[in-house]
């Protein structure tokens, strides 16, 4: 689906929608309820999944290993640890004076 198509199905100019995709303008319960109907999904799907907050993203992780076995659920922990150790060191580098 377009933003076209999804703004005029809740009402909305185009660029009205797009600020709500882009986290520029907040969503109204009422907006929101539209939107997981539209998108066939829930509404704590709808924000966790779309939000950018750290608590939100923990979420939207742990309902994406929803299901996935202890051990694969520990390998990709491991993953995860590495690449945030990378991440980390890569920002400890960039704050260095040169």
């Amino acid at each position: 689906m377009t933003q076209e198509v999804v703004a005029d199905l809740v009402n909305l100019s185009t660029e009205g929608y797009a600020r709500y995709e882009r986290g520029e303008t907040p969503a109204s319960l009422m907006r929101l309820s539209k939107l997981a109907t539209l998108f066939g999904c829930g509404l704590d799907e709808l924000v966790v999944e779309t939000s950018t907050g750290l608590t939100a993203q923990a979420q939207h992780i742990a309902n994406l290993l929803d299901g996935v076995s202890s051990s694969d659920r520990d390998e990709i922990v491991k993953i995860v640890e590495s690449i945030c150790a990378l991440s980390h060191k890569k920002h400890k580098k960039s704050l260095k004076p040169y």
